[in-house]
């Protein structure tokens, strides 16, 4: 179902909470606020062995299957969001990968 009408999606705030855990290869708790209108929580900025990415928040039942809670629609979508998310934690956080 494709609206003609729809009205752009934008990232009007971010915020990051800092992991502090050595051990961790989570590198921030992130939430973005799209359109000053929704809110998702839980996405993370990750460190892997091919750099840095982001993952979207996933619930966990209690016999350890995982599925989404919230996820762009489009892998273009995907790569825009995870580009603005990985752009501005670079800029505030990672001082050192600014620009990258």
């Amino acid at each position: 179902m494709t609206n003609q009408n729809a009205f752009p999606l934008e990232i009007t705030d971010l915020k990051f909470v800092p992991v502090k855990k050595e051990n961790s290869d989570t590198r921030a708790f992130c939430t973005a606020i799209f359109n000053q209108a929704l809110i998702v929580a839980g996405i993370r900025v990750r460190q892997g062995k091919k750099g840095i990415y982001v993952t979207f928040p996933v619930n966990t039942a209690p016999d350890g299957r995982r599925w989404p809670l919230v996820y762009p629609a489009s892998g273009e979508a995907r790569r825009n969001i995870a580009a603005h998310i990985l752009a501005n934690y670079a800029f505030n956080y990672r001082p050192e990968t600014a620009g990258v």
